[in-house]
This record gives C-alpha cells, structure tokens and sequence, in this order.
C-alpha cells in the first residue's frame, strides 16, 4: 500500500515537472522568434527613387546662340596720305559704308600692297588708331598706315582684307554683309623727284 503511494506521489511529480518544462520551452521559443522578427524587418524603400542625370554630349548651340565669323576679302574703304611729296607718309584710311556697321564690327585681318618694291608699310601714325587689327565700328571708322615711298617711281594701292563677328542672333543677316560691300581701295603716290639746282660758277 505504501508502495503504491510512493509511486503515484513519484508519477506526479514527473508529470508536474514535464509540464513546467514545456511551457518555459514555449515561451523561450515565442520570445526568441520575436526578436529575430525584429531583427530581420528591412526599412521600408522609399517611395520616389533619385532622377537619373542625362549622359553623353551637350547638344551643340545653333549659330543663332554664338553667332559666327565672317570673312570678308576687300572692306569697304577710302583715303589717301596726307602729304605725298614727302617719302615718310601718314596714309588715313576711312570705313565707307556706315550702313554696315550698325550690327557688326568688322576687325581688319590683313593689310595688302600691290606693289611692296615701290613702299613698305609701318605702324600707327597721326592722331588715329593703327590699322592692323583695328575694328571699325559705327563709333570709330577711321585708321592709319604709316608709308615710306622706296623712290622708284609709279604708284600702288592698299587693299584691307576683315573679319566680321555675327552678333548672336543676327548670323542670317550677317553672313549676306560680304554680297552687300562695295570694295575700296587706298591709292598710294611716289613723292616726285627733287629738282636738281645749279648754281653758277664766278669766273674770273
């Protein structure tokens, strides 16, 4: 009878036990799935991603943005030296058609002579500006080209060769201007020679 006893007392201390076992193993198991759970959730993505910039090359400007050069072969131009019976020469040189450069400068580029054995070509002199590289404008259309005449006879001509900057904007009425200019030329004049005087000898 006491034997008995002892054993149901020792069953039921199993099954209480057991009992008490599984329910920490569940606990301990609900706990550690939350915090992996936790662990694990991801950031939620956001809802507009970054513009992607545009790659390659810039499309290039039309020629209305930058306008463009111009080249025109013989300007619209006039003038002489202000002396021609000396050998040293100021030679003034004046644009001709103002029309033309409401628009646009037009710089000089080149400056030509015919005839290089009869004068040779120097700087700036008298009061106005050298020609070369000079930009004609409607507020400045006049320049100089210092001469000296070789001696040698005959005459020669100075030609002016320019350049023309198109305003943005204007390129479709700037590129006609070289078919609207009426070409000049500068004419250029050997000094004459000196007379030769005699003088008489006393005799006697």
């Amino acid at each position: 009878m006491n034997l008995f006893r002892t054993t149901l007392a020792a069953a039921a201390a199993v099954l209480v036990f057991a009992a008490a076992g599984c329910s920490d193993s569940a606990d301990s198991g609900s706990g550690s799935g939350s915090g992996a759970q936790d662990a694990t959730t991801e950031a939620p993505l956001p809802t507009g991603a970054p513009s992607t910039e545009a790659s390659g090359p810039e499309s290039p400007r039309t020629a209305d943005d930058t306008g463009g050069a111009i080249t025109i072969p013989q300007l619209p131009v006039g003038g002489g030296a202000e002396d021609t019976s000396v050998e040293e020469q100021c030679v003034n040189v004046s644009w001709l058609q103002p029309d033309l450069l409401r628009d646009n400068d037009v710089r000089v580029t080149d400056v030509d002579l015919d005839r290089p054995g009869a004068f040779t070509l120097g700087g700036r002199c008298g009061e106005s500006p050298g020609c070369a590289s000079f930009r004609f404008t409607s507020g400045a259309d006049t320049c100089s080209v210092a001469v000296t005449a070789r001696g040698n006879g005959g005459h020669a001509t100075l030609t002016f060769k320019g350049q023309v900057v198109c305003a943005a904007g204007k390129d479709a009425s700037c590129r006609d201007l070289p078919t609207r200019v009426n070409p000049g030329t500068v004419p250029l004049t050997q000094p004459d020679s000196p007379s030769t005087e005699t003088t008489a000898t006393p005799t006697g």
